[in-house]
């Protein structure tokens, strides 16, 4: 509210009190402060920032995170990969860290790490094995190691669990190298209807086009069809 009557140096002021106040919320108050300098366009304020109080407590895993996921966004591994590394370091049982390391490794293909993120992915399962999201990362980093029939049920029970339009683009892609080809065409078509924003499943259709809805199919059934 003072942000948006235009008082963002009040608004500051008061997260860093309420900072004070609550030390045990210390890293989700300034994370608070982060996400909101850069809604209000501030960028080099929030990393300023960021970087300050990492300075100060070097370890806290929380702040290490979110920097690392900055990073990430601005297409920065190395930087991505050094604050994943420092969690996983400390805390080797830290599964959201683990996960997204392997993740992205499997995500970006670098062929001579994949074996390494799978490894990581796996021990992020094993730690929550309940969790839908890595199980989407364990479907795609068996099938970034040419196993696409290891993939398939890994990925058909994360979109059960939390249908997203990423899991969506993995699953329909997986469904597509499998010759399974109306399924994936059938998924492909359900996510544009469900999601109002789907750049990953449009970048996938960019590269397999014969996967749109709109395109002309063939009369002949999937090869695994019975």
């Amino acid at each position: 509210m003072l942000i948006e009557d235009d008082r963002l140096l009040d608004a500051r002021a008061f997260l860093r009190i309420e900072r004070l106040r609550h030390d045990a919320h210390f890293s989700e108050l300034l994370a608070l402060e982060v996400e909101l300098l850069d809604e209000a366009g501030l960028t080099a304020e929030a990393e300023a920032l960021l970087n300050r109080e990492l300075a100060r407590t070097p370890n806290d895993e929380q702040l290490l995170y979110l920097r690392a996921m900055r990073a990430w966004e601005v297409g920065n591994l190395d930087a991505m990969e050094r604050d994943l590394g420092r969690i996983i370091e400390a805390n080797p049982d830290n599964a959201a860290a683990l996960n997204a390391l392997g993740y992205t490794l499997a995500d970006l293909n670098i062929e001579e790490r994949l074996e390494e993120a799978r490894e990581l992915i796996e021990r992020a399962h094993e730690l929550e094995p309940g969790s839908a999201a890595i199980m989407d990362s364990l479907g795609w980093v068996y099938y970034r190691l040419g196993d696409p029939e290891r993939a398939l049920p890994w990925l058909e029970r994360a979109y059960a669990a939390m249908p997203d339009q990423e899991i969506a683009a993995h699953l329909a892609e997986v469904l597509w190298v499998l010759e399974r080809h109306e399924q994936a065409r059938l998924l492909i078509e359900e996510a544009l209807r469900r999601f109002d924003d789907h750049p990953l499943i449009d970048a996938l259709l960019e590269r397999i086009p014969e996967l749109s809805p709109d395109r002309p199919r063939s009369s002949a059934p999937d090869e695994t069809t019975p």
